[in-house]
């Protein structure tokens, strides 16, 4: 079922990674592994899927970032803008697919929330990588509880951190 996508590498790529490409190299170690992700995905070389979750989420990183002081308002704005354009270029390039959520969605996510002991955001990007994963080469994750569970749904993990 790969057929028109047998040459090109597909990666689910989650939050705690993606964001990385944002981030200052000393504070998001792996940001480097992240930034020749995203820039394959910019080539053609690969494509990209995650949850259309992973919009809040990074929006939530970065404001994080700001409340723990690694970046400021003029960086988050920086950053926000540059993310907003990113995600655009990619998903118009067909390089970035995002997964909408539903609520069946949610509620097979429940089942991987009691068996992993994750939160739902996680099971939610596990359930969308596990409802594509004839398609997906590697699951991209840098949140160690993510990526166990995973891992012991027979996802080919890759850790940018590593």
């Amino acid at each position: 079922m790969r057929n028109q996508y047998d040459m090109i590498k597909i990666r689910y790529i989650d939050t705690s990674a993606f964001v990385k490409y944002y981030g200052k190299p000393k504070f998001e170690k792996g940001s480097e592994k992240v930034e020749n992700l995203v820039d394959e995905a910019r080539e053609g070389v690969c494509i990209l899927i995650s949850s259309v979750l992973m919009i809040g989420e990074a929006v939530s990183v970065f404001d994080r970032w700001i409340r723990i002081k690694v970046i400021d308002a003029k960086e988050f704005e920086k950053i926000f803008g540059r993310f907003l354009l990113d995600v655009r270029e990619l998903i118009e390039k067909g390089s970035l697919i995002l997964e909408t959520i539903n609520p069946l969605f949610i509620s097979l996510s429940i089942e991987l929330i009691i068996k992993h002991h994750i939160p739902i955001n996680d099971a939610v990007h596990l359930y969308t990588a596990m409802s594509r994963r004839p398609e997906i080469d590697e699951f991209v994750c840098s949140d160690g509880n993510l990526l166990r569970s995973a891992d012991k749904e027979r996802l080919n993990v890759f850790n940018p951190e590593i």
